[in-house]
């Protein structure tokens, strides 16, 4: 876990530094730098999950002496392949930043989309690990 937090909170370091550089180059454009600001609270909410929700996570990745045959064929996670939650979460996304020059009323669609759909995806994710649990099968 510590890998994936380091590589995170750089990038967020980095998103930072290049939004206030932007805003300061730019002068007066707020798009690109609402954008960039938008990039480093993406990265650092990200980190942050991992550090509170993941962080008693023991991962192979952080352990420096570890040889690849063994942990060949590992379990690298469960994906949902046959949601449409994740793509519909990107089309709302795309339409409030799509939104931030063009028109309010973009952005608040984009974002009230984003928001049903993760809330929809929460609960289609608690669903199935309620079933999961329940039968003692994996998915």
């Amino acid at each position: 876990m510590k890998s994936f937090v380091g590589i995170f909170v750089c990038s967020a370091l980095f998103g930072l530094a290049i939004a206030v550089a932007y805003a300061w180059v730019a002068h007066g454009e707020i798009v690109g730098t609402i954008l960039l600001g938008v990039m480093t609270a993406a990265l650092a909410f990200a980190a942050s999950y991992a550090l509170i929700a993941e962080r008693a996570a023991s991962l192979d990745g952080d352990d420096p002496n570890i040889s690849n045959d063994r942990v060949a064929g590992e379990d690298l996670g469960v994906f949902t392949t046959k949601s449409r939650w994740p793509i519909l979460v990107a089309a709302g996304a795309a339409l409030g930043l799509c939104g931030l020059p063009w028109s309010p009323f973009m952005t608040a669609c984009g974002l009230i989309i984003v928001v049903l759909c993760l809330w929809r995806m929460g609960a289609e994710s608690a669903r199935m690990n309620a079933s999961t649990t329940s039968t003692g099968t994996d998915r």
